[in-house]
């Protein structure tokens, strides 16, 4: 099929187009090859000729929520049956044109193999090609650290097709060159934080060093890594990136590097860019020479597969790949459609994946600043365009003694008297359902004014404060387990 077009294509045509490939996405493959959709719709009593339009895609397919994803992830992965192989009795057959073209493939592989592997029948070449198409090879998990992980599995053609077409949204960004210097700052494990922005500069050809996170490489090192080769593009968590510049500062101020004049592109996600994290990326860059680099937000989950939606260039807003996902932004308490431009939870399909497949997927992350569908003013591309703020519809705002807190505003008060990474709060709850919350602060800042200023933005009463030394409040922001940040809040259920 020949690629949608994202540039002289009005936005209307382009949805109705990404529609239609969504429907016979849900028709040829999902509802023949997923066990969970096919049993989800057949007790609905819905097919695929009953989704005729956008109206009825939203007022007959549930949403799928990150728990059923987290309980039944097997059943999320296309799984067609191979003639004369064992069968799972809950999906199909795979269809007679792609055993055509498993066939001709066979003779491919045939001779690109020569004489190096032992004598093989086309045959089982041939379901060495289904393999290929439809075979998990890569397994992705969340970090778990809002409950049991959710994993997300790939195949071969998943690797060689969507996520390679959606690695070539990387071109559209402000300064990139084919020649560019990137370093991964992401911590390794099986999360597509890790994945992702390692697979993307190799799918594009690029210089990459992967630096594995702070506990593998020291981020001393990693900023010396950076200053000898010239890297001139980070990926990392808007926190770790603030941690990261401060530390190569202040490698600086000791005359063990002299700035980092290289760098010309930061990419920050998994976590919010909050205007204090903007604003003390954009003084370090300064300070190390590289005023000019650019600051561009990603946004990426496990589940979404992909190498992330991410802007072009700052304030353009992160673009989605309408080819691959049809996205949906809904009122959180009608559960309908939101209005154009207006804030909504993101939701969105999969198209034309293989391994996992999503459809109308829950992700909980609200998009304040509204979505948009015409052309970008930065790059050109007319695709969808999502504008932060970007927030966890549950994550950042929490129930504390009856009482609605909002994270963004509390972390947004804070960060503006007491620097980043001198502080935690903490809301623990025991067994009889209490609730007790903390402070952490390093030792020498003001408690009494860290109440305050807790108390004036969201009306919370911390029970007690502490002090840590440097090392312990270390620990306790990035020593709980998992990989995303704790910095503001370890909620503990009774």
């Amino acid at each position: 099929m020949s690629a949608l077009r994202c540039r002289g294509v009005a936005p209307e045509a382009q949805r109705a187009e990404s529609f239609a490939r969504l429907r016979a996405f849900l028709a040829r493959d999902v509802l023949r090859y997923s066990p969970f959709y096919r049993a989800r719709f057949a007790a609905l009593g819905l097919g695929a000729d009953d989704i005729a339009s956008e109206a009825d895609w939203a007022a007959k397919v549930p949403f799928t929520s990150k728990d059923e994803l987290r309980d039944q992830a097997a059943d999320f992965v296309l799984a067609p049956n191979y003639p004369g192989r064992r069968a799972d009795p809950r999906t199909e057959e795979i269809d007679a044109a792609s055993l055509a073209r498993y066939a001709q493939d066979a003779a491919r592989m045939a001779e690109e193999a020569g004489d190096i592997e032992p004598p093989t029948s086309l045959g089982e070449r041939a379901y060495r090609a289904f393999l290929n198409d439809w075979q998990p090879i890569l397994y992705t998990r969340t970090g778990g650290t809002t409950g049991n992980a959710a994993q997300s599995v790939y195949t071969l053609s998943d690797l060689h097709g969507p996520f390679k077409r959606c690695a070539l949204f990387h071109h559209n960004m402000v300064g990139w060159s084919p020649e560019q210097r990137f370093m991964s700052l992401l911590p390794a494990g099986e999360h597509l934080g890790f994945y992702g922005n390692l697979l993307v500069p190799i799918l594009n050809g690029q210089p990459l060093r992967a630096m594995m996170g702070g506990r593998t490489v020291s981020t001393e090192n990693q900023v010396l890594v950076a200053a000898k080769v010239g890297t001139q593009a980070l990926y990392g968590t808007s926190s770790y990136l603030v941690n990261w510049l401060e530390t190569a500062v202040a490698l600086q101020a000791e005359g063990k590097i002299t700035g980092l004049p290289a760098l010309q592109l930061l990419s920050a996600s998994a976590e919010a860019l909050s205007e204090g994290y903007a604003a003390s990326i954009r003084t370090a860059l300064r300070q190390l020479g590289a005023p000019h680099a650019r600051l561009v937000q990603g946004m990426s989950s496990t589940e979404l597969k992909s190498g992330g939606f991410r802007e072009c260039d700052e304030g353009m807003g992160l673009h989605v790949d309408p080819q691959h996902y049809f996205i949906e932004i809904i009122d959180p308490d009608t559960k309908l459609p939101a209005k154009p431009g207006e804030r909504g939870v993101l939701v969105w399909s999969h198209i034309d994946w293989h391994g996992t497949v999503i459809l109308r997927y829950w992700s909980g992350d609200t998009i304040d600043g509204g979505t948009r569908f015409d052309e970008c003013p930065g790059c050109g591309l007319t695709v969808p365009r999502l504008f932060p703020p970007f927030r966890r519809l549950l994550a950042d705002f929490i129930k504390v003694k009856g009482a609605r807190v909002d994270l963004a505003e509390l972390r947004a008060a804070i960060e503006t008297a007491f620097p980043r990474d001198s502080y935690q709060i903490e809301i623990r709850g025991d067994e009889h359902g209490k609730l007790s919350i903390r402070g952490h602060l390093l030792e020498g800042l003001d408690a009494e004014r860290f109440r305050t200023i807790v108390f004036g933005a969201v009306e919370l009463r911390l029970d007690s404060v502490d002090a840590c030394t440097p090392e312990q409040m270390n620990h306790r922001l990035y020593g709980a387990g998992g990989w995303k940040p704790r910095w503001l809040i370890n909620e503990q259920a009774p």
